[in-house]
């Protein structure tokens, strides 16, 4: 009966352990399923060429159906530009520069889960002036019916930034820099970037955030942001708070293109609200003191 019991209360533990790894891969089945793609997908989403006038060059767009059903995709090319400075993005079909791309082949018939390459070219007229041009190439499809009747369509996009080669500038300018001097906890610096050249250019900036105290980094990031010719772009991210109140440094290091970069220096109070209770305590506390300090002298 001994045995018995022993070998019961094995098997109970064994089965809950059994369970609970169940329970966990299910989980993690259900999180893959929840990200993976559906429906249409392009790929890349961006692309970077630089030719020359009177040439051209080719690409590839890998399109897949990721629905249970075939789909008819159809392929075409629309002019892009930008409207404010978050970017939001304006298309037009109205531009000659649209028919610098050629598709292999303007409609492509996939099977439910199939992937096809589509090649396409990229013509530069002899005569086109060096600079930027920005083409988005869309693949389409007729969706299913809604549940009210409606036939929706899906389109995805790959953008094609293209530098007409020639005598082209990348000239960055920092517009302005916006950097909290008081936080009381995670806050956002931001900076305006601007493209005067004929092309675009990749800004690469970071910041770090150093302790005046112990002269050390407590903090620091990079990241990247393409600016458009003829644009002003908006950045923002996130600044963090340091660990402990008091007073820190900023350091932003921002490309500007074929202008040097800039280094960028702030500093920041960080005083969280417990901080700043403590602190209005202390002062409460000091000018009681005080004034008893004064009333005491005053009585002798």
């Amino acid at each position: 009966m001994k045995l018995y019991n022993v070998l019961r209360g094995h098997l109970a533990i064994l089965a809950v352990v059994f369970m609970s790894i169940c329970f966990l891969m299910s989980l993690n089945s259900s999180a893959f399923a929840s990200t993976k793609p559906k429906g249409l997908t392009l790929s890349p989403l961006r692309t970077e060429l630089n030719i020359a006038p009177g040439t051209s060059q080719n690409g590839v767009l890998r399109i897949t159906n990721y629905s249970t059903k075939p789909m008819v995709v159809d392929l075409s090319a629309e002019v892009f530009s930008v409207i404010n400075e978050q970017y939001d993005y304006a298309f037009t079909a109205e531009s000659n520069v649209v028919k610098w791309v050629m598709f292999s082949s303007n409609e492509v018939a996939l099977a439910p889960g199939e992937t096809q390459d589509v090649t396409y070219a990229v013509g530069v007229p002899l005569s086109a002036e060096p600079g930027g041009r920005y083409i988005s190439l869309f693949a389409s499809t007729d969706a299913n019916k809604t549940t009210s009747g409606v036939e929706s369509r899906q389109q995805v996009a790959s953008l094609l930034y293209i530098t007409v080669l020639g005598n082209v500038s990348r000239t960055g300018h920092l517009v302005s820099l916006t950097s909290p001097w008081l936080i009381s906890g995670d806050s956002i610096w931001e900076m305006a970037l601007q493209d005067t050249g004929t092309t675009h250019y990749d800004s690469r900036y970071s910041m770090q955030i150093d302790d005046l105290l112990w002269n050390g980094t407590v903090f620091s990031s990079s990241g990247e942001a393409l600016i458009l010719p003829g644009t002003i772009r908006l950045i923002s991210n996130k600044l963090p708070a340091p660990a402990w109140p008091g007073l820190y440094r900023v350091v932003y290091f921002i490309g500007l293109g074929d202008n040097p970069a800039v280094t960028k220096t702030r500093l920041v109070l960080y005083m969280p609200i417990w901080a700043t209770i403590l602190v209005a305590i202390l002062i409460i506390v000091l000018i009681y003191r005080f004034d008893l300090a004064r009333k005491n002298k005053v009585r002798k």
